[in-house]
């Protein structure tokens, strides 16, 4: 009965494919021997076995295809065994071959196993027994070398594709080396300067570029708008729509506008452009540098930190509103406008919720320790300040932390120290 093979994809079962009877080749002048030792092999074995009178009779037939050992003798009249297996090499390099030879031809044997990798050889009369373990042994060999062969084979085909795999991801690389030096062109690096008013900046996007993004624009009366965003997730697409971000703010200078204005201009080209499961949280503060005073809208960022040196005291920006991208017109209604002023030394703190979000070990968010971080550090300047921060989100974090962007801006009010 034919045995059978169970997929395990379909649950089908197909005969298994019989395995194929190996053939066994003999070459030798003498019919006796080939008649004689066929004869064993025949009865012994399930080798389908050939043989051939002459070395010029089992090279026409080896043109054909091959066999999977031959037996042949040494001394024949036509061409001697030693050049019948090195035309059957030229053929089959790895074929084995077993060279039946007389006592006195026992150098010429050692010369075949050198000059045409004769597998073994075999002094006349043989022993029967003998000789089929050295043909086994001969067809185990052949079996382990296709094996290697087809290992080695298929290695060459994983190392290709390694190669290419590497290959693609240098181009990748380096289109994403190009796209972040592009992204960083878009930030703004040159901020205003004035007598009262500092701003510093930390942007750690979570890959090569990021969906996180910043922005100071000079509006009109000598007023600054400071846009902090936060793209759905990041990468390529995300960096894209930074892109877009950056052209819209940048056509609002020099005019008058609120931060709720602002916001629902942004809205407005967004709203046609975003994917359906894209959106964009965004927070627009304006500040009169020459009174400090500050007004903030709030469409999805995390509330942001009021820092009171001089009272030493902290403040969360309590101002809510609808993410940018998902609703148009009469439907899209940004949060109301929170006012504050800004006294001496104060610093106000925004930043994104890739800093925010960061988890540790036991499920806290490390939102839950910021105001305690910056009452430690309100001795700190805020570029060290936001570094600081940073750096504490990493100590905090549990190891196997999925990292968002992450944006911090400060906007401090200089006064006499």
């Amino acid at each position: 009965m034919a045995e059978s093979v169970t997929t395990p994809e379909t649950g089908t079962t197909t005969p298994r494919p019989p395995l194929r009877q190996p053939t066994v080749m003999l070459v030798d002048d003498e019919e006796m021997v080939t008649t004689t030792l066929a004869a064993y092999l025949e009865l012994e074995s399930d080798y389908i076995v050939e043989t051939y009178g002459t070395p010029a009779a089992a090279l026409e037939r080896l043109q054909k295809g091959p066999v999977d050992v031959i037996i042949s003798d040494f001394l024949m009249p036509d061409m001697d065994g030693l050049t019948f297996l090195s035309h059957v090499r030229e053929l089959y390099p790895e074929l084995p071959a077993i060279l039946l030879t007389g006592y006195a031809d026992k150098e010429n044997a050692i010369k075949a196993i050198n000059e045409v990798s004769v597998f073994q050889y075999v002094e006349k009369p043989w022993d029967n027994d003998h000789l089929m373990i050295m043909i086994r042994n001969a067809l185990q060999n052949k079996a382990l070398k296709e094996v290697l062969q087809e290992k080695v084979h298929e290695l060459d085909k994983v190392l290709f594709e390694r190669d290419k795999f590497i290959e693609q991801y240098e181009m990748l690389n380096d289109e994403l080396l190009l796209a972040q030096n592009v992204q960083q062109s878009l930030l703004a690096h040159d901020l205003p300067e004035s007598s009262s008013i500092a701003i510093q900046t930390k942007y750690l996007p979570a890959l090569k570029i990021g969906g996180d993004f910043y922005d100071v624009v000079q509006l009109a009366e000598g007023k600054i708008a400071i846009l902090i965003a936060d793209v759905t997730g990041h990468g390529i697409q995300a960096a894209l729509i930074t892109g877009l971000l950056k052209s819209s703010v940048q056509g609002m200078r020099n005019r008058d506008m609120t931060p709720r204005t602002i916001l629902m201009r942004l809205n407005q080209r967004l709203v046609s452009i975003l994917p359906a499961d894209m959106f964009v949280a965004a927070l627009v503060v304006v500040i009169d540098p020459k009174t400090a005073r500050c007004s903030l809208a709030n469409a999805g960022i995390p509330h942001p930190f009021l820092i009171k040196r001089s009272k030493k005291n902290v403040e969360r920006i309590a101002a809510n509103g609808l993410l940018l991208g998902i609703a148009d017109g009469e439907l899209f209604a940004p949060g109301e406008e929170v006012h504050f002023q800004l006294g001496k030394r104060d610093i106000l703190l925004l930043l994104t919720d890739g800093l925010t979000e960061v988890v540790n070990e036991q499920g806290e968010q490390f939102e839950q320790r910021i105001i305690d971080e910056l009452l430690s550090s309100l001795a700190r300047e805020p570029g060290d300040l936001l570094a600081h921060l940073a750096d504490s989100a990493c100590v905090f974090s549990r190891s196997e932390h999925n990292w968002d962007d992450m944006t911090l801006l400060s906007v401090e009010h200089k006064g006499s120290r």
